[in-house]
């Protein structure tokens, strides 16, 4: 992901390539959450959601889970892509490499879904 994306991404709305705008959580919300564990959650939704057969994510619930990855990235200090892709998305792509992975990190995508309602955000699309 190049940074100028990266940057594109932190405001709250969130905008998707396809144009999608959606609401992503409450800074304050995300910022009591914001760990490294949480960003991995969300980066391997993402992989999972956009690689697995069966646990496919549409642009909305994409929208939500990459704006607030990008959010969590910020607030923890994650400011250089070269850094979000070798810690987080690296790892995350190469999860895929296991034939257990989608059985296992799939139905976990979900519940995230509802923890960042719960926090926020929402899948409609906006504006």
């Amino acid at each position: 992901m190049r940074l100028a994306v990266l940057i594109a991404l932190l405001a709250t709305p969130s905008l998707a390539d396809g144009g999608i705008t959606v609401q992503l959580p409450d800074d304050a919300k995300i910022a009591e959450a914001a760990t490294p564990e949480f960003l991995t959650e969300l980066v391997n939704a993402n992989v999972i959601g956009m690689n697995c057969p069966g646990f496919e994510i549409d642009q909305g619930e994409w929208t939500l889970i990459t704006g607030t990855a990008d959010k969590v990235a910020e607030a923890i200090g994650v400011m250089d892509a070269g850094e979000y892709d070798d810690k987080f998305y690296g790892p995350a792509f190469a999860m895929l490499d296991k034939p257990e992975s989608c059985a296992k990190e799939g139905p976990k995508i979900d519940p995230l879904i509802e923890r960042l309602k719960a926090m926020g955000g929402d899948t409609k699309p906006i504006g």
